[in-house]
């Protein structure tokens, strides 16, 4: 049960980012306050302050916009477009990227880089939206929120945060015991620009080391060129299960 809800928590965490806070207050959130969907029941119970675009604001914000996408009564395409606008606007995934490759990302040309971008982003989106209807009635609790500055060079400052929640699912016939889990947004804002996420850790384990290690394995034995083409292949395939 805990591997699926890593499965499962990390799609969700596709969206949902955020910045700091300074004011202390406990707020509960449910979705079903939305004019716009039907009636929800996943809650936000936010532990920590919580002022508007902050880190812990954002989080909570996309939580809601995201679930609300999920339980339109729309097509898959749909949902998906909604899941990707929300990501946009809330993950590098330029950064993601480049983390993901790690070293690689030197060998791959400006074109190559702006490919790998979008097919990488394509792949978390298409693969992870259709998960998130596993993730109605789930409870989340933001219970962290911190913010750390450093200056590089060129006085060029950056800003890095880390925002904690724990996650619980619904308990289902087959759960007798379901434990929370704890899923860390990374995210980073250069030079006062809004911040942005750039990895998901669930239990510790970070999405952007996990596709590192098979991105590395790929490139190694085909290239760049190889890793694209398999990142071409996979997303449409996925376009086309969507579709079906």
């Amino acid at each position: 049960m805990r591997g699926a809800l890593i499965l499962i928590l990390t799609s969700t965490a596709i969206a949902a980012f955020a910045d700091n806070t300074t004011t202390a207050t406990t707020t509960s959130v449910t979705a079903a306050e939305s004019p716009t969907t039907n009636k929800l029941t996943t809650s936000i119970t936010v532990n920590i302050p919580c002022l508007v675009d902050s880190p812990c604001y954002v989080v909570k914000d996309s939580s809601v916009k995201i679930m609300d996408a999920i339980n339109k009564s729309t097509s898959a395409e749909q949902t998906i477009a909604l899941v990707k606008t929300i990501a946009n606007s809330q993950f590098d995934f330029k950064l993601m990227t480049r983390y993901a490759l790690g070293n690689n990302w030197k060998l791959a040309t400006e074109k190559q880089q702006a490919q790998l971008v979008d097919l990488f982003r394509d792949l978390l989106v298409f693969t992870y939206s259709t998960a998130l209807s596993k993730f109605k009635d789930a409870k989340i609790t933001l219970t962290s929120s911190t913010i750390n500055t450093i200056n590089g060079a060129n006085n060029v400052t950056k800003d890095t945060a880390v925002v904690v929640s724990q996650v619980l699912l619904p308990s289902t016939g087959s759960t007798t015991n379901n434990q929370p889990v704890k899923v860390e947004y990374d995210l980073v804002r250069k030079d006062n620009q809004p911040w942005k996420a750039y990895d998901i850790k669930i239990e510790n384990a970070s999405l952007v080391t996990t596709y590192r290690n098979q991105f590395n394995d790929v490139v190694q034995s085909s290239k760049i060129d190889g890793l694209i083409k398999q990142l071409q292949t996979k997303v449409s395939s996925l376009k086309i299960k969507t579709s079906a």
